[in-house]
């Protein structure tokens, strides 16, 4: 992979427009999510992401291949996201869609703060797989099956491991706001 990795960075900086095609296509979508993260469904997410893609062209000449491409795209990502956060002094954007018995991916409301504070806190609180799975797949944006070959383990293992973890946090942050029953319903 980082072989792959070289020769693309080496065609992007040489002016390969449709090598650049190629990193952007294969990594919007993780970006998207990653940024999702931190904004929600906020339409700034698109520009974040674009954003992403200038600052990392403007610095492709200095990457080291210490971590992924991928990995260093959503450490940018990241970044920026806080970066605009700060500036606007905004609390991450949270939708009671998450509380549901079957959380949305699509969030179509805001979080309340408190709810978000908590499912912060309570991802802090994991432990050992959960929080390794919950980290790589829904802050580093990682798909299902480079989880797997990072932890050397099945895809499948991976699906259901999510899945758990991610029923973990809703069911702990449900417990912390007893007075949303019926909103959670």
């Amino acid at each position: 992979m980082k072989n792959e990795e070289r020769y693309l960075v080496q065609r992007i900086l040489k002016g390969d427009s449709a090598a650049f095609r190629e990193l952007y296509d294969a990594q919007k979508p993780g970006l998207i999510r990653a940024c999702w993260y931190f904004l929600g469904s906020n339409p700034e997410v698109e520009d974040v992401v674009q954003e992403v893609f200038i600052k990392a062209l403007k610095n492709l000449g200095r990457f080291r291949f210490k971590s992924s491409l991928g990995t260093w795209l959503h450490q940018i990502a990241i970044n920026t996201c806080l970066d605009l956060l700060e500036k606007k002094k905004k609390n991450l954007p949270f939708s009671m869609e998450f509380f549901a018995r079957q959380p949305s991916k699509e969030q179509r409301t805001p979080y309340p703060e408190e709810a978000l504070k908590a499912l912060r806190e309570e991802i802090q609180n994991l432990e050992g797989r959960d929080r390794e799975l919950v980290q790589l797949r829904e802050i580093e944006g990682l798909s299902y099956e480079a989880i797997a070959e990072r932890l050397k383990i099945p895809e499948n293992t991976v699906a259901t491991g999510l899945f758990r973890a991610r029923q973990k946090l809703v069911e702990k942050v449900r417990a912390r706001f007893p007075e949303w029953k019926e909103m959670m319903e």
